[in-house]
């Protein structure tokens, strides 16, 4: 599954950054009440694992979002790879050339949950994994502070060269209950990401938890 989200990715930004991807109107600057009243209210709609997503209003102002029709067909790819792909989401940051990306899926037996597990404890392989598919230097890959979030998490930041644009590829993994989830954020050499890869999870990671705990 990572090839597959990785080239995707890698399409995705190059896509946007080169103005071949159109990326959806961005949404009205809000006032940081105004977001978690949102968030708030997508928590409380959150009943299945097919609502557990980031929407564009989780963000901060300069990001828009992919349009869905980029993002099926990224889904389709996945599917052909036997994975059960429950949400795709993306969003990119064109004046800051910054990228988010980041995909759900159901872990339904207790096999599932630790095979992935196992591949979380060793960050380094998730650099193998997209070390076959991006252009990255031998440097080992940084480890991510995974703190407090799922049952179990993994990530690593390692740099990339995109056709002669040296970047920072930050992957964070994680699995909360029966939802793996893998989350990408993407951006410039030298910069700072416009959101934290782990805000971004722990955002997820309370919305699969409101899935779980919701009466049937």
């Amino acid at each position: 599954m990572l090839k597959t989200a990785t080239f995707g990715l890698l399409c995705l930004f190059l896509g946007a950054m080169t103005g071949t991807v159109s990326a959806t109107a961005e949404i009205e600057p809000q006032t940081p009440e105004a977001r978690v009243a949102i968030a708030t209210e997508l928590l409380a709609q959150t009943s299945q694992w097919s609502d557990v997503t980031i929407q564009l209003s989780d963000l901060p102002e300069g990001f828009t979002a992919m349009p869905a029709s980029e993002l099926a067909e990224l889904k389709e790819e996945l599917a052909r790879d036997d994975i059960d792909v429950e949400n795709v989401f993306a969003f990119v940051a064109q004046q800051r050339f910054q990228l988010i990306m980041g995909i759900t899926t159901l872990l339904q037996t207790q096999q599932q949950q630790e095979k992935f597990d196992e591949i979380l404890r060793d960050p380094q392989v998730l650099r193998t994994l997209i070390a076959e598919e991006m252009d990255t230097p031998e440097d080992p890959a940084e480890p991510l502070d995974v703190k407090r979030i799922g049952d179990a998490a993994g990530g690593v930041r390692l740099p990339v060269n995109l056709e002669g644009l040296m970047a920072q590829l930050e992957i964070l993994a994680f699995r909360q209950d029966e939802m793996g989830a893998f989350i990408f954020v993407l951006y410039r050499e030298g910069e700072r990401p416009l959101v934290e890869i782990a805000e971004i999870a722990r955002q997820l990671e309370s919305r699969a938890q409101a899935v779980v705990s919701r009466p049937n």
